[in-house]
């Protein structure tokens, strides 16, 4: 069984551990006395839908190509900035916090474990043992504490956001209130009116709680108290006002806290049988795909020290079922995994906990259909569905252009206009064809999805279509951004060129599947201008950042986004001049890269495989290990934030140094690290095709493919000798 086991309570919200189902997510802290329960609704989030696309882009847009062209970028950087913006998205929410004090509960050893492949935190604290979890099937979190002699517990509640806490006779608890009208990043620090309920228009949400007990229950107005129970069993269920991405959220409270209180009270819930449908749910969404890398029995502290030291079986297979357990509690049938999951503690969560769409929100589905989740894909999908419908409205009004389009920050309203601020995160229209080539990559392993992906690359190709211009003869971006760096040009920081790297790379792929999917005239559009689109160039340190020839300011800076085309996309393959110049630029950004964004290192693995680099892999997973994890496992962005792309992009680097492919050729342990000796996975999938395979000594002993269509090439990589192969025809 894997677990993440602690020897100790957590005392702070980034000790304590998740638990969710995609709609309803806890932080459990899982205190000796005291118990603190934090809770998400997917739904609550500040604000109501708007319209920040700006009519007078169009016009800079074509101000700021001639710019461009005329080597002006401070000025076109400027002209970007001023004329092209839209405004801040809206928060993520906290809804609020569940206290459950002890008395009577005797003293003793104490551990929690959170079991990754059955969704359930254990904790055992003297007398008495406790579980939580969140089911999926029957749409509720459950909460049980038993000893085997009496005890008395309170309950109650507190919201961050403006609400209250009320208690009904018959032992229902419920917080409830209204989300912010808006709520401003929490980058851009301590400004008036950063959260304001002024309009009185934003989404209303409730939690309710229902206690099951063999002791005598009472209330007073806000609590719940229970005596001399030997246990006690907790039903929680969460509702917001919601209604959709277009329409305005119902921001009743009372309304809403009566929609919750009638679904505690129309089920009899029987805890054996909801655990049992809760562990057999989430065990069969786990368990198509297993790694294993050695025994992980002790302490998660300790496996971690021992895998900075080298011997890091223990500690990646924790970490890596740890992301499947992140991405199965977090992405069912709601919204979307945004920057922090479904867990966040605070009215202005870092960049607002959105779904970032310039690596964060794709990097959070790398692994998905790889480890045969698919299901979890759905809420990606239908934001992307949902984005491309608001895109389209963008593509139209602020480019003149056909198809859709989505800048680099994204809300549940969907909000696909650029921010405000510097052009390096602000202007990134091409983000939402990203969304779609993640989406399309996807449907290779998940046929299901084909269609749908298909229309997405249809519609963002559409837009790129349009927005590229012709410059010496070839098809480029302008004016175009890199993700979140800036070049020096003039002795100035410009953030705005020609062709970067990152966009041209985008657009190559999305326009090579659109050819390859598409039909009628934008096939052949796509092709014809697939064979036009300009290559980057290189320079002394690699891939240039930009097409005219410039690098970014930051030597090592933390995007690797010039590298899209080695991954995540496959524009680049090995023996290609671009591959060569990536490389290139790959050794020169770790070289002087400072180690601790988590997203940044998972990214740094999933490169190192591509390159068939194994030191570099090692590395970049040591540091990894020692500097990119919170003290609960999660991933860590300087100076103090939880992202957990860093923990589902871990997974992914993970299997793409087990599998790579490159031109269609399957290639084992492209860069397996010196720590990673010994394992065997199971249902691994890569373009449609599931293998299985064990290795001893960095070597493969076994391998078995399940060629589900077409024909498949397997390449060995050199250092990994081939005893024994099987292959499953279709």
């Amino acid at each position: 069984m894997s677990c993440i086991r602690f020897d100790r309570p957590a005392k702070r919200w980034k000790e304590s551990l998740p638990v969710g189902n995609g709609k309803t997510a806890v932080m459990v802290y899982g205190g000796k006395y005291t118990e603190r329960l934090d809770f998400n609704d997917a739904e609550l989030w500040s604000g109501y839908p708007r319209n920040y696309d700006n009519p007078s882009a169009a016009k800079a847009l074509s101000e700021a190509r001639a710019l461009c062209f005329n080597g002006d970028y401070a000025a076109a950087h400027k002209c970007v900035e001023e004329k092209a913006d839209g405004n801040y998205t809206e928060a993520f929410m906290p809804l609020g916090t569940l206290f459950i004090r002890f008395k009577g509960l005797k003293r003793g050893k104490y551990s929690r474990s959170l079991e990754l492949t059955r969704g359930v935190l254990n904790i055992n604290a003297g007398s008495s043992e406790r579980e939580a979890f969140v089911s999926f099937p029957d749409d509720v979190a459950a909460y049980s504490v038993k000893s085997p002699t009496p005890f008395d517990a309170v309950v109650w509640a507190k919201t961050p956001l403006k609400g209250r806490a009320e208690a009904c006779t018959d032992g229902i608890l419920s917080l409830f209130g209204v989300a912010p009208d808006k709520a401003l990043p929490n980058y851009l620090g301590a400004v008036p009116n950063a959260v304001s309920y002024d309009e009185g228009k934003a989404m209303a949400f409730c939690l309710s709680v229902k206690t099951e007990t063999d002791g005598t229950v009472s209330v007073s107005e806000t609590k719940i108290y229970i005596e001399n129970a030997t246990y006690i069993r907790l039903y929680a269920v969460t509702a917001t006002g919601f209604k959709g991405c277009n329409a305005m959220p119902q921001n009743d409270p009372e309304r809403t806290r009566k929609e919750a209180e009638k679904r505690l009270r129309s089920k009899d819930f029987n805890y054996d049988v909801l655990m049992k449908r809760h562990v057999l749910d989430f065990s069969s969404l786990v368990s198509g795909e297993a790694l294993n890398t050695g025994a992980a029995t002790e302490n998660a502290r300790k496996l971690l020290r021992r895998g900075i030291r080298g011997d890091a079986g223990g500690i990646v297979g924790i970490m890596y079922d740890y992301g499947k357990y992140l991405l199965a509690s977090g992405s069912r049938a709601s919204q979307p995994l945004n920057l922090q999951g479904q867990w966040n503690a605070e009215v202005r969560p870092p960049w607002s906990s959105n779904l970032t769409t310039n690596i964060n929100f794709e990097m959070n589905y790398w692994a998905a259909s790889a480890c045969n989740m698919s299901a979890c894909l759905e809420p990606y999908f239908r934001a992307c569905e949902e984005v491309a419908v608001r895109g389209a409205m963008t593509a139209r009004t602020n480019f003149g252009a056909q198809g859709f389009c989505c800048n680099h920050n994204c809300d549940i309203w969907r909000n696909t206009s650029p921010v405000k601020g510097d052009p390096s995160y602000m202007f990134a229209p091409l983000c939402g064809a990203w969304m779609a080539c993640e989406a399309y990559r996807h449907s290779l392993n998940a046929p299901a999805y084909r269609p749908r992906a298909v229309k997405l690359i249809e519609d963002a190709a559409r837009f790129i279509l349009d927005y590229l211009v012709e410059k010496d003869g070839k098809l480029t971006v302008a004016p175009s951004t890199s993700p979140e760096t800036a070049f020096v040009y003039d002795k100035k920081r410009v953030s705005v060129g020609i062709g970067s790297a990152f966009e041209l790379e985008v657009a190559r792929e999305t326009l090579g599947f659109a050819a390859s999917a598409a039909e009628g005239a934008l096939k052949t559009k796509a092709a014809d201008a697939l064979k036009r689109l300009a290559e980057v160039g290189e320079g002394e340190r690699g891939l240039y950042e930009w097409q005219s020839g410039f690098d970014s300011a930051e030597r090592g800076h933390r995007h690797f986004s010039p590298l899209y085309g080695v991954y995540p996309g496959m524009t680049a393959a090995r023996g290609d001049a671009s591959f060569e110049a990536a490389e290139k630029l790959y050794y020169d950004r770790i070289a002087h890269s400072s180690p601790g964004i988590g997203w940044s290192a998972a990214w740094s693995m999933c490169l190192a495989a591509r390159f068939g680099d194994a030191a570099a892999a090692g590395k970049a997973l040591k540091n990894f290990l020692s500097r990119s994890l919170l003290p609960n496992l999660f991933g860590f962005h300087p100076p103090c934030y939880f992202q957990i792309d860093a923990n589902l992009g871990f997974v992914a680097a993970v299997n793409e140094m087990l599998l790579t492919s490159d031109k269609g050729v399957a290639s084992f342990l492209p860069a397996l690290p010196d720590s990673l000796k010994n394992g065997k996975i199971r249902g691994l999938k890569k373009n449609g095709i599931t293998f299985s395979f064990e290795w001893r000594d960095k070597k493969i002993i076994y391998a078995e493919a399940d060629r589900e269509t077409g024909a498949i090439g397997l390449n060995i990589a050199p250092h990994a000798k081939l005893v024994n192969i099987k292959v499953i025809p279709s």
